[in-house]
């Protein structure tokens, strides 16, 4: 009974690591939002500000980030004093 226990455990981990390492946009809120509801949850935390896109932590807004540049909603900066790159929404986004 022991090694049946373990291998179901060994099988149940190897498809949690697969689940965790496969990514798949449906499953990910950032991707499974509409995008104009992506735009008006950036603008209610960013407003029109500039935002420093390197300093971004959190996974969801830095996905999120992502997102909305390939579908070019935010307008870009990058400074000649400052290698950072910076981003705000545009105004039409």
């Amino acid at each position: 009974m022991g090694i049946v226990k373990t291998k179901m455990l060994e099988d149940a981990l190897v498809m949690m690591d697969r689940a965790m390492t496969m990514f798949n946009p449906n499953n990910d809120p950032v991707y499974s939002i509409p995008l104009s509801e992506l735009v008006n949850l950036w603008r209610a935390k960013y407003g029109d500000t500039w935002v420093d896109v390197s300093e971004i932590e959190d996974d969801f807004w830095s996905d999120a980030s992502a997102r909305l540049h390939s579908n070019k909603k935010m307008e870009e900066l990058n400074h000649h004093s400052d290698n950072s790159p910076w981003a705000r929404l545009k105004e039409d986004a």
